[in-house]
Protein backbone atom coordinates (compact mmCIF):
# COMPACT_ATOMS: atom_id res chain seq x y z
CA UNK A 1 0.00 0.00 0.00
CA UNK A 2 1.66 3.25 -1.02
CA UNK A 3 1.72 5.93 1.62
CA UNK A 4 1.86 9.15 1.70
CA UNK A 5 5.14 11.67 1.68
CA UNK A 6 4.77 12.90 5.67
CA UNK A 7 3.18 8.92 6.25
CA UNK A 8 6.68 8.08 4.95
CA UNK A 9 8.78 10.74 6.95
CA UNK A 10 6.55 9.49 10.15
CA UNK A 11 7.84 5.70 9.10
CA UNK A 12 11.60 6.66 8.49
CA UNK A 13 10.75 8.45 12.39
CA UNK A 14 9.88 5.01 13.70
CA UNK A 15 12.78 2.71 12.23
CA UNK A 16 14.80 5.19 13.34
CA UNK A 17 14.13 6.20 16.63
CA UNK A 18 12.30 2.95 17.65
CA UNK A 19 9.22 3.76 19.75
CA UNK A 20 8.00 7.19 20.09
CA UNK A 21 4.94 9.35 21.79
CA UNK A 22 2.97 11.48 18.89
CA UNK A 23 4.46 14.63 20.87
CA UNK A 24 7.93 13.11 19.97
CA UNK A 25 7.48 12.73 16.53
CA UNK A 26 5.62 15.73 16.39
CA UNK A 27 8.95 17.60 18.04
CA UNK A 28 10.82 15.57 14.08
CA UNK A 29 8.59 18.22 12.13
CA UNK A 30 10.06 21.51 14.02
CA UNK A 31 10.52 23.44 10.94
CA UNK A 32 6.87 22.27 10.13
CA UNK A 33 3.90 24.09 11.11
CA UNK A 34 1.93 20.27 11.25
CA UNK A 35 -0.80 20.59 14.37
CA UNK A 36 -0.39 17.59 16.99
CA UNK A 37 -3.81 16.27 15.95
CA UNK A 38 -2.91 16.59 12.68
CA UNK A 39 0.61 14.02 12.89
CA UNK A 40 -1.78 12.36 15.62
CA UNK A 41 -4.36 11.47 12.70
CA UNK A 42 -1.41 10.60 10.08
CA UNK A 43 -0.39 7.89 13.10
CA UNK A 44 -3.86 5.98 13.59
CA UNK A 45 -3.98 6.27 9.72
CA UNK A 46 -0.84 3.91 9.57
CA UNK A 47 -2.32 2.03 12.34
CA UNK A 48 -5.19 1.09 10.04
CA UNK A 49 -2.36 0.45 7.41
CA UNK A 50 -0.81 -2.33 9.56
CA UNK A 51 2.11 -0.04 9.28
CA UNK A 52 2.44 1.29 13.23
CA UNK A 53 1.15 -0.52 16.37
CA UNK A 54 0.67 1.11 19.55
CA UNK A 55 1.19 0.47 23.60
CA UNK A 56 -0.98 2.08 25.97
CA UNK A 57 0.64 4.31 28.60
CA UNK A 58 -1.73 5.42 30.88
CA UNK A 59 -3.83 7.87 28.67
CA UNK A 60 -1.45 8.32 26.02
CA UNK A 61 -0.04 5.36 23.10
CA UNK A 62 3.39 4.90 22.36
CA UNK A 63 3.45 4.19 18.56
CA UNK A 64 6.25 1.35 17.16
CA UNK A 65 6.61 0.24 13.61
CA UNK A 66 4.96 -2.90 13.15
CA UNK A 67 6.62 -4.04 9.79
CA UNK A 68 10.59 -3.44 9.14
CA UNK A 69 11.99 -0.96 6.66
CA UNK A 70 13.44 -3.89 5.22
CA UNK A 71 10.31 -5.84 4.39
CA UNK A 72 8.36 -2.54 3.83
CA UNK A 73 10.76 -2.10 0.71
CA UNK A 74 10.77 -5.92 -0.18
CA UNK A 75 6.82 -5.22 -0.79
CA UNK A 76 6.59 -2.60 -2.11
CA UNK A 77 9.13 -3.24 -4.71
CA UNK A 78 7.42 -6.53 -5.95
CA UNK A 79 4.47 -4.22 -6.31
CA UNK A 80 6.31 -1.76 -8.27
CA UNK A 81 7.95 -4.19 -10.62
CA UNK A 82 4.77 -6.12 -11.13
CA UNK A 83 3.11 -2.84 -12.36
CA UNK A 84 5.55 -0.97 -13.96
CA UNK A 85 7.87 -4.15 -15.22
CA UNK A 86 5.44 -6.91 -16.31
CA UNK A 87 6.95 -8.83 -13.24
CA UNK A 88 9.89 -9.28 -14.71
CA UNK A 89 13.41 -8.02 -12.51
CA UNK A 90 14.86 -8.27 -15.66
CA UNK A 91 12.98 -5.15 -16.96
CA UNK A 92 13.98 -3.02 -14.06
CA UNK A 93 17.33 -3.85 -14.24
CA UNK A 94 17.52 -3.09 -18.02
CA UNK A 95 15.88 -0.10 -17.46
CA UNK A 96 18.29 1.03 -15.01
CA UNK A 97 21.56 0.00 -16.97
CA UNK A 98 19.22 2.42 -20.15
CA UNK A 99 19.06 5.15 -18.34
CA UNK A 100 22.47 5.06 -16.64
CA UNK A 101 21.28 4.76 -13.19
CA UNK A 102 23.38 1.37 -13.21
CA UNK A 103 27.34 1.02 -13.77
CA UNK A 104 28.83 -2.29 -14.89
CA UNK A 105 30.77 -2.38 -11.31
CA UNK A 106 27.55 -2.44 -10.03
CA UNK A 107 26.29 -5.16 -12.57
CA UNK A 108 29.45 -7.17 -11.66
CA UNK A 109 28.50 -7.02 -7.90
CA UNK A 110 25.03 -7.72 -8.72
CA UNK A 111 26.64 -11.14 -10.56
CA UNK A 112 28.63 -11.78 -7.75
CA UNK A 113 26.01 -11.47 -4.88
CA UNK A 114 23.90 -13.55 -7.11
CA UNK A 115 26.48 -16.14 -7.66
CA UNK A 116 26.98 -16.74 -3.77
CA UNK A 117 23.59 -16.84 -2.79
CA UNK A 118 23.07 -19.91 -4.79
CA UNK A 119 26.23 -21.46 -3.46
Amino acid sequence: MKLTGREEQIMDYLWKHGPSFVKDIKASFADSKLHYNTISTIVRNLEQKEYVDHEEFGTTYRYFAAISKEDFVKTNLKRDVKKYFGNSYMSLVSSLVESNDLTVEEIQELIELARNKSR
